[in-house]
């Protein structure tokens, strides 16, 4: 007597079968994002690094002065004259009438348009210079790693002058954020990365302003 499958095995085999490939889709949906997760991640953590890094420059190309060592507020053609600073006390609203606090340029050195500058040898030196930059970051499935996933992402950055009008002489003060301000030169940059790289188009923004720095504080002595 030959071995044989009965029917009633027959069936549950076709049945098994059927809910092994039903679920197949599913598996593979879920691969799928959590593909465009880690590439959605790596998009938003590119867009930090590259903001991150800029904002380690200068404010503008005039805001160091090499002979005081320093960083100081520059002038600027913001329609917001309560931030203009004093000829006499190179100091603005809010600042500390003291030594090696913040204080405006005795030279009255202002701000510089966005892009690249006179002088700077095609260098990055301020934070400005970084308008119009692009750069691709990329892994291949030989290069990546233990990454189960191939990204490609193009990284374009934006500085533009964000309008800076304020009512500083009410309570509370009222402030309308236009980052997007390319006319007048404002003491507000707004530094934009956007990522893109197939489905993914994210975009990052920081705001850096025209402070200027203090100098370190001397120690007080010992009463």
């Amino acid at each position: 007597m030959r071995s044989a499958m009965s029917l009633i095995e027959l069936v549950f085999t076709i049945v098994i079968m059927g809910i092994a490939v039903m679920s197949l889709p599913l598996i593979l949906t879920q691969v799928q994002r959590n593909d465009a997760f880690a590439m959605q991640q790596e998009a938003i953590l590119a867009a930090k690094a590259k903001i991150g890094n800029i904002l380690t420059y200068e404010w503008d190309h005039n805001s160091y002065d090499s002979t005081a060592s320093r960083s100081f507020v520059l002038a600027t053609s913001s329609p917001d004259t309560e931030l203009n600073c004093n000829g006499t006390t190179f100091r603005r609203l809010g600042h500390v009438n003291a030594d090696s606090r913040r204080k405006c340029s005795a030279t009255g050195a202002s701000a510089s348009a966005i892009g690249a500058d006179a002088g700077d040898g095609g260098n990055f030196t301020d934070i400005d210079d970084f308008d119009a930059d692009a750069i691709n970051i990329s892994a291949s499935a030989e290069g990546a790693g233990t990454l189960d996933y191939i990204f490609d992402l193009n990284l374009s950055t934006s500085i533009t002058y964000a309008a800076d009008s304020a009512t500083y002489n009410v309570s509370p003060v009222v402030f309308t954020l236009n980052p997007d301000n390319n006319v007048t030169v404002t003491n507000i940059k707004t530094i934009s990365v956007t990522v893109s790289g197939g489905d993914q188009n994210i975009t990052l923004r920081a705001f850096t302003c025209n402070i200027g720095e203090s100098m370190l504080l001397p120690s007080r002595p010992y009463q």
